[in-house]
């Protein structure tokens, strides 16, 4: 049977030193992903002989990893990152209801001998937008970017709580899926796709904007054309998606470099947009910078903010919650999970 290390690009994982395990799928966690060390805090808090791992997955071997997993008795689920949360589906045995709805998943439990999907993007999203925002979301209107796996279930948590009263804005830098989401949660609130790069001066009734786009993660991506950064950017002015750089060392220094234009052009279409929304207020579910340009654009117009550092402590609790009464390590209880997994943040 072929494990699960031989397929992953990060080595020296030691599975065996746990009786359980669980991990984080994507493309690099294994570079600055927050769920391992929530999670592997609330495994010794609570005495349970488990810890999580982070698996840095190639695209082409993502079944051959599910297949593993599932193989693996000790497995017991985890986590789902970008860019799997929609891709990894059909390699799961089934979904939780929310999670078919959504057609994305985040987390992944182990129910016998079946792998099963969810998705705890949207209620830890909206727990904290609602905890923080101060006022009542019903009939609001809302700005939300990005509708891949995390945005599209942001946004079906948006809309239920604005309702009949509230608009949704939805944009995408492929307008398709924007487009058939407005559709779906039309049935909700009042929806309408908007063009990305967004227009001057169209969002001057904007209650709230939700980046729930990968423009302004720290980490470098890769892809056959060479590495590229999406730091430097703002999901509310223009991006230039076909710069690369050759891969190899200090990948964020030789991009910013070469796509000077490119950032000074998307900086000032973003302030310009931000200084054309009131009083909106601005949520970023990017955890990795803490403060992303858009965040910061955001704080020095008088803006007030919330990062994704809640959402991804809220969203790991449920997700562990899970996990761990599924594989029958515990009774469900999310408070002190909540309270371990704080601790470490």
């Amino acid at each position: 049977m072929t494990q699960v290390t031989d397929l992953i690009e990060n080595k020296g994982l030691d599975l065996d030193a746990t009786e359980m395990y669980a991990a984080i799928l994507g493309e690099s966690p294994s570079k600055g992903a927050k769920s391992p060390s929530l999670w592997n805090a609330a495994f010794d808090g609570l005495n349970i002989s488990g810890f999580m791992h982070p698996m840095d997955v190639v695209p082409e071997k993502l079944e051959q990893v599910a297949a593993a997993l599932k193989a693996d008795k000790r497995y017991m689920g985890g986590a789902v990152t970008m860019p799997y949360k929609i891709t990894l589906i059909p390699f799961l045995d089934r979904l939780e209801p929310e999670a078919e709805a959504i057609g994305a998943v985040n987390c992944i439990y182990r129910d016998g001998d079946d792998l099963v999907g969810t998705n705890t993007d949207g209620a830890g999203a909206i727990h904290c937008l609602k905890a923080d925002y101060g006022e009542d979301l019903a009939g609001k209107t809302v700005l939300l970017i990005g509708t891949g796996g995390a945005g599209y279930a942001v946004a079906a948590y948006v809309a239920a709580a604005i309702g009949a009263g509230g608009s949704l804005y939805l944009a995408n830098r492929s307008p398709e899926p924007a487009e058939k989401l407005a559709a779906k949660l039309s049935v909700q609130c009042k929806t309408k796709s908007v063009p990305f790069p967004l227009e001057a001066g169209s969002f001057g009734d904007v209650d709230i904007v939700i980046n729930c786009s990968s423009l302004g993660f720290e980490s470098s991506k890769r892809d056959r054309r060479g590495a590229y950064s999406h730091l430097h950017f703002t999901p509310l002015g223009p991006v230039d998606d076909s710069l690369r750089v050759p891969l190899g060392e200090n990948v964020q220094a030789r991009f910013l470099e070469a796509a000077r234009e490119a950032v000074s052009a998307n900086f000032a279409a973003s302030a310009s947009r931000l200084a054309g929304m009131g009083k909106a207020y601005v949520m970023d579910i990017i955890y990795q910078p803490r403060e992303t340009l858009m965040l910061w654009l955001a704080k020095s117009l008088g803006l007030r903010t919330q990062n994704g550092v809640a959402m991804n402590l809220e969203q790991a609790v449920i997700a562990f919650d899970k996990a761990t009464a599924a594989a029958g390590l515990r009774e469900a209880d999310s408070a002190p999970v909540r309270e371990l997994m704080e601790k470490v943040w």
